[in-house]
């Protein structure tokens, strides 16, 4: 298993593997406007964009060349993104990219001392299990569903 970042080369892949996890997991919790605007938070021209101007890194977990899980890091400290596909589910992928986000946070500015994140209902319960505490009750947005989240390092 290697985890690396990813370029914008690689940034279509990434963004298929995160919208196959987001139909299977998310979407069913979604209603329309929700599905909607995710969908258009992650298209290519939107992501590439970002990563170009340095607003949002990307990192891939790659199993013998096969990407299995995406991380993304908005600019500061900000997870926007983390899926990992269906078969690898409960293999510590998640948890191996989410410090690898947080190294990098520490990395840039070792002043930080917290990661966000804004977790779908599916996915409470993973962040909890990697240490991250909820800041609040569920919000919703523009049709998407979330808590805000925080892990302290």
């Amino acid at each position: 298993m290697q985890i690396c970042k990813i370029r914008p080369d690689g940034l279509r892949e990434a963004l298929d593997l995160v919208w196959e996890v987001f139909e299977r997991y998310e979407a069913p919790e979604y209603e329309e406007m929700g599905i909607k605007t995710f969908r258009h938070f992650i298209t290519y021209s939107n992501m590439v964009e970002k990563v170009n101007q340095g607003e949002m890194n990307f990192w891939g977990c790659y199993l013998n060349n096969y990407l299995v899980g995406v991380i993304a890091l908005r600019t500061g400290q900000h997870i926007s993104l983390l899926f990992v596909r269906e078969k690898f589910h409960r293999l510590g992928i998640a948890k191996r990219l989410v410090w690898v986000a947080v190294d990098y946070v520490k990395l840039q500015n070792p002043d930080i001392r917290a990661v966000t994140v804004n977790s779908s209902p599916y996915a409470v319960e993973v962040y909890k299990k990697l240490g991250f505490v909820p800041l609040g009750a569920e919000q919703k947005a523009d049709g998407i569903r979330f808590t805000s989240m925080r892990l302290d390092f």
